[in-house]
């Protein structure tokens, strides 16, 4: 029993022992009054009544410890009772501080009119931040599953308190365990920032992300068109507290970031490797006849004006829709008949026929009488594995011309022959190679500022795998689709032969 209950039985105990020894002494009296006198057979009288009395006070004695038992039992009773509801105020409580977690509540203590004991106070809440207890009457913080004292509701980052009303967001460490921060420490430390500007872009506000780089963003301030400078090859932000260094080439304002410039390519002299390395990689790799002269195309690296003057002079100009290939290099051939005109082998979309008509290249190397490839145009300031990709690009304009079963005057659709294009400058730049690819074509280092050159060969692939364009990226992907079924030299037969997809 509880030490209330225990003090209630000893005083009860205690009356009956004095009511007790008055009734011996009452009893005792009455015997002393009898007379001296008395026969034998009072004596055996007297004998039998205290027989008597003894056996009444016995019997007392018996129902008061029965009482006295049952007295103790009701009293262990309540006694549980009231730990009981104490004991359910308390898990209720607690119950109410889970069950809103995120939010900061304020309230008294969760044992109010408790008294601790070395029993109890296992059972007494205790703040998150200081582990000390949390009693009676005291203010609380109920936030992130946890009870706080309100001085210790601090933010984990700038270590000040978070006021009452105040919202806040909150951080996991490793062990799981949640920490509460200011929406503006929260958005410092782990918000997104303008790759321009460098700041803090606010949780709900409008922005730009690069479509493959994905820590880059652009605020709305600099999110509208020539509001910042791009990468003129990955297509990067530029920041303005570390500007990409200056091309200057013409009035263009291009510029390039330090991860493109490791391997840039400015002149003649650079391209040359390059370009044998396509025509290796076509012979070797795509198993493809290399046409007369083909080998000794020159290629020239130039400006962006030079570039663009060039390709509005041609007719029937394809290279305007894309945003990869189409302003970066092009092909100039001219033929025989219809006056010698430069131009390049696009038309009108013609589907049309049947598997059955897949023919193979003639084994012959020689190529085409009636036409002439001048020149390889591709323009300055690009890294080298982009440059590959796009020399590879236009090689292939210059296969298909080449190729002795080439018909001037069935020119081929803009969408199949762009798309075998850009299959091949896909196919290059997927090629690991063994000596023939880019392996040895570009510079395998990596910088902490940038992206490294195969994250670069990752993106411009995953530039053309997503080229919406109707002509660059659906011709692609179709293209794709047929080599994946008939392999290359097929394809670009069937392309030149019948200036259309065969049919799958």
């Amino acid at each position: 029993a509880g030490r209330g209950g225990a003090n209630k039985i000893m005083n009860l105990f205690k009356h009956k022992h004095k009511q007790k020894q008055k009734n011996q002494d009452e009893n005792q009296e009455q015997n002393n009054d009898s007379t001296n006198d008395s026969t034998t057979s009072d004596i055996k009288d007297n004998s039998d009544h205290d027989n008597d009395v003894s056996q009444e006070i016995n019997n007392k004695q018996q129902e008061q410890q029965e009482e006295d038992a049952r007295l103790a039992r009701v009293l262990q009773e309540e006694e549980d009772q009231q730990m009981q509801q104490q004991q359910l105020q308390h898990n209720a409580r607690r119950s109410w501080v889970s069950s809103y977690p995120g939010q900061r509540r304020h309230g008294q203590g969760l044992m109010q009119g408790f008294h601790p004991t070395a029993s109890t106070t296992s059972n007494v809440p205790r703040c998150a931040t200081c582990y000390g207890m949390v009693w009676g009457l005291m203010p609380l913080v109920v936030a992130l599953g946890n009870v706080y004292h309100p001085e210790c509701f601090k933010c984990i980052g700038c270590h000040d308190t978070i006021q009452d009303g105040e919202s806040f967001a909150s951080m996991l460490d490793t062990n799981g365990k949640r920490y509460p921060l200011h929406r503006q420490c929260y958005a410092e430390l782990y918000g997104i920032k303008c790759t321009v500007c460098q700041k803090t872009i606010d949780q709900g506000a409008p922005y730009l992300r690069h479509p493959f780089f994905d820590s880059e963003y652009l605020c709305s301030k600099h999110s509208s068109r020539n509001s910042c400078r791009t990468c003129t090859g990955c297509y990067r932000f530029e920041p303005l507290a570390k500007p990409f260094a200056n091309l200057d080439d013409d009035d263009a304002n291009r510029c390039i970031c330090d991860s493109c410039l490791r391997t840039v390519i400015v002149d003649n002299d650079d391209a040359k490797p390059l370009w044998e390395k396509i025509i290796n990689f076509f012979q070797q790799h795509l198993k493809l006849p290399i046409w007369d002269g083909m080998r000794d195309i020159p290629v020239l690296v130039v400006g962006y004006n030079a570039l663009n003057q060039q390709q509005q002079q041609m007719h029937n100009n394809a290279h305007g829709g894309s945003s990869q290939i189409m302003t970066r290099g092009l092909c100039l051939s001219e033929h025989m008949r219809g006056g010698g005109g430069l131009g390049v082998g696009v038309g009108l979309l013609d589907w049309g026929n049947d598997i059955s008509n897949y023919v193979s290249s003639t084994s012959s190397p020689s190529s085409n009488p009636n036409m002439t490839v001048t020149a390889i145009l591709c323009l300055t300031g690009l890294p080298a594995d982009l440059t590959c990709s796009i020399l590879a690009h236009e090689a292939t304009h210059a296969w298909m011309k080449l190729h002795p079963n080439f018909n001037v005057n069935k020119p081929i659709p803009s969408q199949v022959e762009e798309g075998c294009c850009q299959l091949t400058a896909m196919l290059f730049l997927t090629d690991s190679g063994d000596g023939d690819g880019l392996e040895e074509c570009t510079s395998t280092s990596s910088s902490t500022q940038g992206p490294s050159d195969k994250k670069l060969r990752q993106y411009f692939k995953f530039s053309i795998e997503t080229d919406s364009n109707e002509i660059y990226g659906e011709g692609y992907r179709k293209a794709a689709k047929i080599y994946a079924e008939i392999g290359i030299e097929a394809l670009l037969s069937h392309v030149v032969n019948y200036q259309a997809f065969p049919n799958i």
